[in-house]
């Protein structure tokens, strides 16, 4: 009986999964006014996290029933995404994290908070590119997923960007504890992930995908004032840039990107993961700082679909062969 129970509400939040995406992946909107700021999820979750902690064999069922089954569209896009719509996948990395989540409840319910910082930002990046269109952003638990912008919205796990000093990290792993950034962040998080559901897509290598991150983290600094946690690449980067670049240019038309973009296998405390970052970075921040006009820079940024093209403008490549 419980079997059917539970086969019964799986195919109910597939069904609505279907629908919920299929009216929501084309909600856009030009008014920042009109963006929503949903906080639902995070509510949901910590209701359900008790009687999911007091017989963890049975976690993935209370957040199913209790979490998934609840949950905007943003949550079910990413619960499909990210764990192909298993609890027993996500459920597996909240029950191992119990020191964390116990000390980072109240920092991720307060989330909300934030909306007035993140609209703010939102209102600079129209003021800078007027033909922008907003998603609607939905924070959530995300199991140490991450973040994304995908067709409903931009989905934003909380774990990474709900953080403070009266944190436990001690059951977190050297790549999630250096990733783990503070509230005050989310401005930074947000306009980083808007900017990806603007950028065009083009080409299919390592180029292509390192300037696009690096875009989305130089002009979401220039509106915001941070980098959030990806800010110790720059230290890093910094440091070697010229070592950085004489590798990445060995790779940089080829589509592997392993050791350069969503490798955290290859964090250390001597060296980051997610160089790419840095090295698009730079290439941006030459093609502004040559740029006249600024606002048609920015422009030329997220309309650009030769990356290749892209690179020989910003002079970067020129100016690091000077050294």
């Amino acid at each position: 009986m419980a079997l059917l129970s539970f086969e019964r509400s799986l195919l109910l939040l597939i069904i609505n999964a279907i629908l919920l995406t299929s009216t929501t992946q084309c909600s856009r909107t030009r008014r920042v006014e009109d963006v929503q700021v949903v906080t639902a999820d995070i509510d949901n979750f910590w209701a359900a996290y008790p009687a999911a902690m007091r017989d963890t064999a049975l976690a993935y069922h209370v957040f199913e029933q209790q979490y998934f089954a609840k949950g905007s569209p943003g949550l079910l896009d990413y619960y499909q995404r990210r764990y192909q719509s298993n609890p027993v996948l996500f459920a597996r990395r909240i029950t191992k994290r119990p020191q964390y989540y116990a000390s980072a409840r109240h920092n991720q319910k307060t989330v909300g908070e934030q909306k007035p910082q993140i609209l703010a930002a939102l209102r600079r990046l129209q003021a800078l590119y007027p033909p922008i269109r907003f998603n609607h952003i939905y924070f959530l638990i995300g199991g140490f997923s991450g973040s994304t912008a995908q067709p409903p919205g931009l989905l934003i796990g909380t774990e990474h960007v709900a953080n403070g000093p009266d944190i436990d990290f001690s059951e977190l792993t050297l790549v999630e504890r250096n990733r783990s950034g503070l509230a005050a962040d989310m401005p930074y998080i947000v306009t980083h992930e808007m900017i990806h559901n603007v950028q065009q897509r083009a080409q299919t290598n390592l180029l292509c995908y390192a300037t696009r991150e690096g875009m989305a983290d130089f002009i979401a600094e220039l509106l915001t004032g941070s980098l959030g946690t990806n800010a110790r690449l720059h230290i890093y980067g910094n440091a070697h840039e010229q070592e950085l670049w004489l590798a990445f240019k060995q790779d940089m038309l080829g589509s592997n990107t392993k050791n350069w973009l969503a490798n955290s296998a290859q964090e250390t405390p001597e060296k980051p993961c997610d160089l790419g970052y840095y090295v698009g970075y730079k290439i941006c921040q030459a093609y502004y700082s040559k740029a006249t006009n600024k606002q048609q820079a920015v422009r030329d940024m997220l309309t650009t679909k030769d990356f290749i093209e892209f690179l020989q403008k910003s002079g970067y490549e020129e100016k690091m062969s000077q050294f």
